[in-house]
Formats: C-alpha cells, structure tokens, sequence
C-alpha cells in the first residue's frame, strides 16, 4: 500500500451497519416509545442522527434486503416478495457489480457478513417448495445457482433462506456444542395468527442466536482491524421477528407490564380495502395479543444488549470514534394494529412501512450530535450513502436512491426528494400491487384491484379515517396522484401506464 492510500484509509471511516427484521420504529424511545428497553440503542441515538421518515423500499424482507444491496426497487431488481414465492421474479440475488459488496470492493474496503441473508438459497431450495411451487422449475435450481454473502464477495457467514429465526443453523448447533450451550425453549404459546408462536428461553444469554451473531460479528471485526485498510461489516439480526424467542432475563422485564392497546386497535375496518382481511389475526380481543407483544419487546431488549456488547468492543479497540455505525431495519411489524392485523404487506400503515434509521457519524465529520433528520429517505438511500461514506464518487447508474451523507453534517442537499414510495407486490400466493406514497402531511395508497387510501397523518396520525371518498379532500387526492404518477417517471417504473389508465384517467 502506498503512503498515499494510506493517508486516504486513514481519513475514510469504518462502517458497521446493523440491521433487525421487523422492527417497530415505537419499540426505540428516540421514535416516541415509552415501554420497550432499549438503553444501547437510546444512548446510540444521543449521538447520532435520527432520521425520523425513514421507509422501507417495500415492507417485506427479501425485497427490501435486495434494495438495499442493489440501491434498486423491488420492481428493478425482481425480487418483489420473499425468494420462492409467488409473484417474485428473481430467486437468488444475482452477482453484479452495482452491488454493495463489489461496490465496496473497488474502495478497497475490507467486508464481511453474518446474520439473516434471505437473498438466496442455493440448488437445496428444491425439497423445501410446498403447494403449487413444488410443480414449478426453477431456473435458478436447475441450473445449479446459489447466491449467499461469500457468493457476492462477502467474508462471513452463509445462511441459507429465511432462517425461521436462526437457531436450526448446523453453523449455530455447532457454536452450542462447542461452548457447553443448549437450547432450551420452553412456555411456547400459539394461536393469534396462523403458525406465529411465542416462547421463552431458559437456557443462558450465550445460547441465544443474537449473542452467537454479535461473537461472529467481532470475530470478523477483529481480523479486519488488523489490516491496513478500513472495513464494512454488516450485521444482521434475525429478531425481533417471529418466532417471538424471548429469554427469561428480558421476559420478566415485561411479564407485569400493563400494556395499553395500539391508538388504532379498535379500527373496524370501514371504508378500507378488502385485501386487508388476508392478514387478519385469528381474535379481536387485545389481551390476546397482549403475551405476543411482551415477548415481541423482550425480544428486542436483549437484541439491544447484544448491540451494547458489540459498542463496547469498538470503544476497547479505538474503533468506535471511526466508525459510523447505522442502525435500521428491513420493515415494520403490525402486533394487532387496525382490529387485530397481524405479520406484514397487504397494507401500508405506518407500523409496517416506516423502519427506524440511526446514523452515528464517525469522528472528523462535522456532525450534528443528537439531531432529528425529517427529511423523507428510504432504504435505496441507505446504498447511496454507505457507498458515499466509503468514498464513492457516485452510485452505480440507474440507482434509485441519493446520499444523505451531507445531513449527517447538519448541511442541505440540494433539490432533495419531497416525497418517498413503498412498494407491494403481495406475498406468498396472493399477488397484490401496491404504491405508497408519503408526500407532506399526507399519505397516498394506490391498491390496484381494491379501494384506495388517503390519510392526513397530521390530524389523524393512527390511519383510522380512509379519506378516498371525502369531497373535501378532493384537491390533495388528486396532487398525490399525480405526484406518484411524476415519481414512476423519475424512477421508470414500468406500472406508469396501468396505473394512469385506472386512477387518472
């Protein structure tokens, strides 16, 4: 290395990225909740930047994991729901060089991976395919191709798949076996909503699979300290979606707690679409949801401590002042919100569609300690600005988000998007196409085939009054229209034409 790069290694930060699936942005103090313990995430935020209108490119895992290694939206990159499902043109992410991974590669970054992938599974996805997929061919299979992290260029760990929360991993039985761990899940509870269950750990801290996946973290962190170039490490968490693993420490925070039900839990779904219906809970009661939600926050606590644990180890080795470290998460989670909804996608309210966004900026950057970012962003501008931070002169062609790097300064960006889309294209057997967009006070929800949504989040921030069919709002209906309209044609989305024909026309 010459002393040049040397220099310039020296001034470019460390990046850790953090990343939970299925996270309510209400579970963090610093987005306004009030009962979830989060004290690492809490004091991170003190530091850092919250940007406080973040969404998810869609609100479904592998397409909006796909985003954010490709900068592209679901209806770009083909992976628009879960890999192996219905209505998802793509199965395995493919290698390409707008990647994160070989984008960060051409910065001479050091990058590594562990955690929930669900970007791929390889040639033994086969034997796993249920109801009418186990009939189709896929390409992907027959021909033998996988895409997992060290695929794409990644040092880590391959996880395969979804994960089902991660402890059936041989990766993971092996780490129990070697450390004189066992597994041990005991109190399940079942029955709110399809196969969803709840459960506590009784066995220790150590044999949860946070902590197994913040050792692997270090591990690699540790290896990539020692060379003389700075690093991208992404961690990838597989809670705290369900299965709803508690352990017993973080239960008892919570088993007393009086939970209040959501603002919205008694919406009885008038004047909103049908579709809705599809992801109904299998009770309206909330103290039936209530055990769900303790373990759901237990979850989260102890994913928090495991963060702290990993905070800890950067301050130890001088890493942490160097290091911006972004916390965010795929999508949202419904517990129970608008009469007992229940998992994601179907719907665009808030619970699933908003995702937190924590950015803490390394030393050397002029920045604004402790400060909420309104700006509206979203997962692709995620991409765009890990590659900026890591000294990237711009993001691949054709990408759908811009870097907000300059905010974490405190400073401007110029002519910034004042408006941010969610997409939906169903999940599992049911296709359903969807757009969501969030412009001002207002939010626009084109649900092809059923009843559109429009809400004023300013008067009515719990989504319970769907405004479609109010003469009064008229007005603001019909600039939300068009302002969609005007972003598939910034971002060349190919539903242009249909959706003019249906809605505009």
């Amino acid at each position: 290395m010459t002393q040049q790069q040397a220099g310039k290694d020296r001034r470019r930060p460390n990046i850790l990225f953090i990343q939970t699936d299925q996270q309510r942005v209400d579970t963090l103090k610093s987005y306004g909740g009030a009962v979830c313990r989060t004290p690492h995430l809490n004091r991170l935020a003190e530091e850092s930047v919250v940007f406080s209108n973040a969404y998810a490119s869609c609100p479904v895992c592998t397409p909006a994991r796909a985003s954010m290694q490709t900068g592209l939206y679901p209806f770009k990159h083909g992976m628009q729901t879960n890999s192996y499902g219905m209505g998802s043109m793509v199965q395995e992410l493919p290698d390409t060089p707008r990647l994160l991974s070989r984008q960060l590669e051409r910065q001479s970054y050091s990058i590594g991976y562990t955690g929930k992938w669900h970007l791929g599974f390889g040639p033994e996805m086969g034997q796993w395919l249920r109801g009418n997929l186990a009939h189709v061919r896929f390409a992907d299979i027959a021909g033998g191709f996988k895409s997992l992290p060290t695929d794409v260029g990644y040092e880590g760990d391959d996880f395969a798949g979804h994960g089902g929360g991660g402890m059936t991993y041989p990766q993971f039985r092996q780490y129990l076996q070697d450390n004189g761990l066992t597994w041990q899940e005991e109190n399940k509870i079942t029955g709110h909503f399809e196969w969803h269950y709840a459960s506590e750990l009784t066995s220790p801290i150590e044999s949860t699979v946070e902590y197994f996946l913040t050792e692997r973290a270090i591990h690699y962190i540790d290896e990539f300290r020692r060379r003389d170039k700075p690093f991208f490490f992404s961690l990838n968490f597989w809670g705290p979606h369900e299965p709803y693993v508690a352990p017993t420490r973080f239960l008892d925070m919570y088993r007393d707690a009086e939970l209040e039900p959501w603002p919205n839990f008694y919406d009885d779904g008038a004047d909103k679409p049908s579709i809705h219906q599809i992801k109904r809970g299998n009770t309206k009661e909330w103290a039936d949801f209530v055990p769900y939600i303790k373990h759901y926050y237990a979850f989260m606590s102890s994913i928090d401590e495991q963060i702290g644990r990993l905070i800890a180890y950067l301050k130890k080795h001088d890493l942490y002042d160097n290091t911006v470290i972004i916390f965010t998460a795929d999508h949202g989670e419904s517990l129970g919100i608008h009469g007992g909804l229940c998992d994601k996608s179907f719907f665009m309210y808030e619970e699933t569609c908003r995702i937190p966004l924590i950015v803490k900026p390394a030393a050397g950057l002029e920045s604004a300690v402790s400060r909420t970012e309104p700006s509206f962003v979203g997962t692709c501008d995620i991409h765009a600005t890990i590659l900026d931070l890591a000294g990237a002169v711009a993001p691949p062609e054709g990408t759908d988000g811009r870097s907000f790097a300059p905010m974490l300064a405190g400073e401007a960006v110029q002519d910034w998007p004042d408006c941010i889309v969610t997409e939906g294209a169903g999940l599992e057997a049911a296709m359903f196409t969807q757009r969501m967009l969030r412009k001002g006070h207002y939010k626009y929800v084109f649900n092809c085939g059923d009843l559109d949504e429009l809400y004023d989040l300013s008067i009515d921030p719990h989504e319970m009054t769907n405004l479609i069919g109010d003469a009064r709002y008229a007005g603001a209906l019909a600039e939300m229209r068009q302002s969609l309209a005007d972003w598939m044609v910034l971002h060349d989305d190919g539903l242009l034409r249909q959706y003019k024909r249906l809605r505009m026309e």
